[in-house]
């Protein structure tokens, strides 16, 4: 939820904003056709900083954790609010690790604001700046930056990409919208891991998709990153409840009777 290399977003926080995106949230343009009795869980980063590639990565390759990195290839190598942000090389180090390489936008925009031409394109120009970067396509699942978006971007997007998260805290399963998937966030503020234990905890007896995410990872973290100890800690606490740990790609295919757009290679 950073805005781009310097300043920090505020999102809009009048009456007329919020009904927009309780709108849009409630208008489901692509429902997932099953859920899961499993508890699955997937973790994720964006931007991404350097930090969650080095000290992030290291946390997950001790747990045996492959994660979802949604990365807005616009932002390689420059500063933000949660630290400097990876470079290719760093991408290509990730990806074999077995991690999954996923869309963030190019230029990290409110793509809410933009036209939804405008939006498509830059997300196209997002898959093949990675696609150069990679020698391959990268996976076809995208985070909004900031988690804005819109119902004409949402439905803009059904055939370009396999799946888009948002950052309202929920689980994910039959019926939730693909385009705009929950997900808890995590940061330095204890209440947003008690919401995600609290989630992990509800699939783990129901079963359910969970998707958090998160920025940074360093031992003092900006306002929109964790410790690595949390990190741990996180997952430690959802292999004790029985999850199936994978990144968001995997998790999506492995709800039976999702569309064709799915496949990434």
């Amino acid at each position: 939820m950073l805005k781009n290399t310097e300043s920090v977003y505020v999102p809009a926080l009048d009456f007329g904003a919020r009904l927009r995106r309780r709108w849009t949230a409630a208008r489901t343009v692509a429902p997932l056709r099953r859920g899961t009795n499993e508890f699955l869980l997937s973790v994720s980063f964006d931007d991404v900083p350097d930090s969650a590639a080095t000290l992030g990565a290291a946390v997950l390759a001790a747990q045996g954790v492959s994660a979802s990195w949604y990365v807005a290839s616009g932002l390689l190598r420059k500063d933000s609010p949660s630290g400097r942000i990876l470079d290719a090389a760093r991408i290509r180090e990730l990806a074999a690790g077995g991690h999954e390489i996923a869309l963030h936008g190019h230029s990290h925009a409110n793509l809410a604001l933009q036209s939804t031409t405008d939006a498509v394109f830059d997300i196209r120009r997002n898959i093949n700046e990675l696609s150069d970067i990679l020698g391959r396509s990268p996976s076809k699942h995208f985070a909004y930056p900031y988690g804005e978006t819109s119902v004409a971007l949402k439905r803009a997007l059904r055939g370009e990409v396999a799946s888009a998260r948002g950052i309202r805290a929920q689980s994910n399963g039959e019926g939730q919208d693909r385009l705009q998937l929950g997900a808890y966030e995590l940061s330095p503020d204890p209440a947003t891991c008690s919401r995600a234990e609290a989630a992990m905890a509800q699939a783990a007896r129901h079963g359910g998709w969970v998707v958090l995410f998160t920025h940074d990872v360093a031992h003092e973290p900006s306002p929109y990153g964790v410790t690595p100890q949390v990190l741990a800690q996180l997952l430690e606490r959802a292999r004790s409840l029985g999850a199936r740990i994978m990144p968001v790609g995997e998790a999506f295919l492995t709800l039976a009777g999702q569309p064709a757009v799915v496949s990434f290679a």
